[in-house]
């Protein structure tokens, strides 16, 4: 199945200090925020993706946004790619409607962030069953919908961040205080939590490039082994032991840098 992206102006922005009710705040989610909009009219589409382009620049918040021209369009991208964190949707559409996206995707996420955007208020029973963040009326304004990101932004930091993975099509979101460290076999990567074990197909040089873009704090001890800082019991010139009393050990190349690196992780805690 193909999804039909609508095209987008938008660039990705650096993560920031932001303006919130006031206050000089600093704000990260941790990974890039993916940001959906959909609506079936091309120019208030064109016209809520500027809006919510400039915006994020203002905030400087690192951002994707893809447009979407319907609501099928719309879960296609989510299953294909994984969960949005922010979606913007227009109540009317034809074909899947906006209130039949979000019960859809509620299905399998509880977390998005959904912003319904509407001329009209009879749908208001039914858009609540789907646990909205915010309201808002067209046509829309700047202000309202910037008032609204800055709150649903304000959320969104205060999450606990989530390691993200697919395993056979299926995307699966695991916390990051949950990760003792991942084990690389080959193409094979084992992710050992303290509470168990799963696994999914990727290089660990990726892995390691996924969880550098968030506030996680990891370190590369061998070609084989990226572990959580915070589940460290005890460093040993040869080897590290975890919190659960497993040993792993450092690898040739990576002795002289790791333990400089995990103290310049400590002193950003």
């Amino acid at each position: 199945m193909t999804c039909s992206v609508y095209p987008c102006f938008s660039d990705i922005y650096k993560i920031g200090i932001f303006y919130f009710n006031g206050k000089t705040e600093e704000w990260s989610v941790g990974h890039m925020l993916r940001i959906g909009i959909c609506d079936d009219i091309a120019q208030q589409l064109l016209a809520q993706e500027k809006m919510v382009r400039d915006i994020m620049l203002c905030l400087c918040i690192n951002a994707e946004i893809k447009c979407f021209k319907s609501g099928e369009d719309l879960l296609c991208e989510i299953e294909q790619k994984g969960d949005m964190d922010l979606i913007l949707l227009d109540i009317e559409m034809g074909g899947i409607n906006g209130v039949e996206a979000a019960r859809i995707i509620r299905e399998k996420d509880s977390r998005a962030i959904l912003i319904f955007i509407s001329s009209h208020d009879q749908y208001f029973r039914e858009m609540i069953s789907v646990q909205p963040f915010a309201f808002i009326d067209k046509p829309v304004s700047k202000e309202q919908l910037e008032a609204a990101l800055k709150r649903a932004i304000h959320v969104l930091g205060e999450r606990e961040e989530l390691f993200e993975y697919a395993y056979k099509k299926v995307f699966y979101k695991m916390p990051i205080r949950k990760i003792r460290y991942f084990e690389s076999d080959k193409r094979k990567i084992y992710i050992h939590g303290t509470e168990e074990m799963n696994t999914f197909y990727k290089k660990l040089d990726e892995v390691e490039k996924q969880l550098a873009r968030m506030d996680a704090k990891f370190l590369r001890i061998s070609k084989s082994y990226l572990i959580n800082a915070s589940h460290i019991r005890e460093f040993r010139y040869e080897k590290i032991v975890m919190d659960d009393g497993r040993e792993l050990s450092i690898g040739s190349g990576y002795k002289g840098k790791i333990r400089q690196s995990y103290m310049e992780l400590m002193q950003e805690s």
